[in-house]
């Protein structure tokens, strides 16, 4: 059982490690503007992670755009690399934490929707 923990502990010292890396990755303005735009699309929690899935493609798209407007061409990342995916992973739960704190903050401040009972 204690081999269990230790296994559980190191995954999530994993995961801990790979969001701080996707956090070191995002640039901290469209990161956090992106992030800002999905929370207040997000209709409500239960599609936190195809938010933050469609937030990083958005991110993804915008990287891979901005060269171009410096004059360069366009340049596909190495989708066979494992890095290219690892760093994918990583901007994912980056985009994830982020965009749950913006939603939280939005529920509280009142701007979540509210359902209104209706009598039958």
């Amino acid at each position: 059982m204690e081999e269990v923990f230790a296994q559980l502990g190191n995954l999530l010292q994993g995961l801990f490690a790979l969001t701080q890396t996707g956090f070191d990755s995002v640039n901290q303005v469209v990161g956090l503007v992106i992030a800002l735009i999905a929370a207040f699309m997000m209709p409500a929690w239960r599609s936190l992670f195809s938010t933050a899935l469609g937030a990083t493609l958005v991110y993804i798209i915008v990287g891979l755009l901005r060269p171009m407007l410096d004059g360069d061409a366009f340049a596909l990342p190495d989708l066979m690399s494992m890095t290219f995916w690892m760093t994918v992973l990583a901007l994912f739960l980056a985009f994830s934490v982020i965009i749950a704190v913006f939603f939280f903050l939005r529920s509280l401040v009142g701007g979540g929707h509210r359902h209104r009972a209706h009598a039958h």
